[in-house]
């Protein structure tokens, strides 16, 4: 019989400093290549610090943008307020923000479409700026025998 054993690669320095971003605004990190032979999954971690009590929808919102070979991207807002194009990202997960904590959650990308190049994309939902926040992330690779 097959035996299946995935691995948590280690929590890779920060990809996307999400600094003081402002209410209502998205914010991308930089393409990242994932290489050649791609992992099965990457876990995102997502954390954040609210700059007072937050409102609105309380949340951050986290999407992937995909692009096959790194110079045409699938569609969406990357920086700036407006959401006409928001639904043209592919969503990831939400982190909740209901009070002035640091809050930090992890996501799967294994749902998404295989791409070889992504962007992280994160739109603050919480009402007000945020105080600070990193996405970070770690590869799951898979072994079979």
């Amino acid at each position: 019989m097959t035996v299946h054993k995935l691995a948590q690669g280690t929590r890779s320095a920060s990809i996307l400093s999400l600094g003081t971003l402002p209410a209502s605004t998205y914010i991308a990190s930089a393409a990242q290549d994932l290489g050649a032979v791609m992992p099965l999954d990457k876990t995102i971690e997502v954390e954040a610090d609210a700059n007072g009590t937050p409102a609105d929808r309380k949340q951050l919102s986290v999407f992937a943008k995909l692009s096959l070979d790194g110079t045409n991207w699938t569609t969406g807002p990357e920086s700036g307020t407006s959401a006409t194009e928001e639904a043209d990202l592919h969503f990831v997960g939400a982190l909740p923000m209901n009070d002035t904590n640091v809050h930090r959650r992890h996501f799967s990308l294994r749902g998404l479409p295989s791409a070889r190049h992504l962007k992280i994309v994160v739109r603050n939902e919480i009402g007000i700026a945020l105080t600070s926040g990193e996405v970070y992330w770690a590869d799951v690779t898979g072994d079979s025998t």
